[in-house]
């Protein structure tokens, strides 16, 4: 039973994170290659300094970014997984780095 577990977590895990690829395309969000001059010209935390943020409090790894604007004020949409897995959304005020 375990060892069918792990691949379907990992499958699941895949599942997720392939849907969440979509975000860029969400109404506000810029595609990830275009983000930097954003971030600069806005005096915007840069996103190595978010992932470090993130593991940290959370111990997993961003595998998906996207870069948005929500009603006036940037925000990064993350996908983290996390060590044993599991698959969370995250958002976290990119001026501010608050989740």
């Amino acid at each position: 039973m375990r060892r069918l577990l792990k691949p379907i977590t990992i499958i699941c895990s895949a599942a997720a994170v392939f849907m969440a690829a979509g975000q860029a395309a969400e109404p506000g969000c810029v595609e990830w290659s275009k983000a930097g001059p954003i971030i600069a010209q806005n005096s915007l935390l840069s996103a190595n300094v978010i992932y470090q943020m993130v593991q940290k409090r959370t111990g997993g790894k961003v595998v998906n970014q996207a870069l948005c604007n929500a009603g006036g004020r940037f925000i990064y949409k993350l996908v983290v997984l996390g060590p044993t897995g599991e698959v969370s959304n995250l958002t976290v005020d990119a001026r501010t780095g608050q989740f």
